[in-house]
């Protein structure tokens, strides 16, 4: 008997590793969503960093990164690094989001900001908040989005 309670706890232990297993791989894949809040890199140019955005997280899950862009054909890009939170449920994305200054002296992306993203991984959602480095009407943006693939 005591060797079939063993076999017993083990069977249970082995389920539940594969019960938490999904939650885990469920966060890889295409993220979307939008966001609020503006900027103003330039005097008189305004910009609306994540108002539309699509990113991606590999199977490797340890990286964040997509682009963005707003209805005045602004863009950017952002990378962030991923981790786990202890709650299996839960990730989180931090990192940085750039623009591609139309006026700037070369084609690559300037720095704009940071960003954080957290991710309900059972719920296929996520939200975050975005900083800038330049002038802005509220200390922060926010994004919101869901997984799509």
């Amino acid at each position: 008997m005591h060797n079939s309670k063993k076999l017993i706890l083990a069977v249970l232990a082995v389920i539940l590793l594969l019960g938490a297993t999904p939650a885990f791989a469920q966060l890889a894949g295409t993220w979307e969503g939008t966001g609020t809040g503006c900027c103003s890199p330039h005097p008189g140019t305004v910009i609306y960093p994540w108002q539309t955005w699509k990113g991606e997280i590999p199977n490797s899950q340890d990286v964040f990164i997509g682009e963005w862009w707003d209805a005045d054909d602004n863009h950017g890009t952002f990378k962030g690094e991923v981790e786990f939170s202890v709650i299996p449920e839960l990730a989180y994305a931090e990192g940085e989001w750039t623009w591609y200054d139309p006026t700037g002296p070369s084609n690559e992306p300037v720095y704009g900001g940071d960003f954080e993203m957290t991710f309900y991984i059972l719920e296929k959602r996520c939200e975050g908040i975005w900083t800038s480095i330049w002038p802005s009407p509220s200390e922060q943006g926010t994004m919101r989005g869901r997984k799509v693939e």
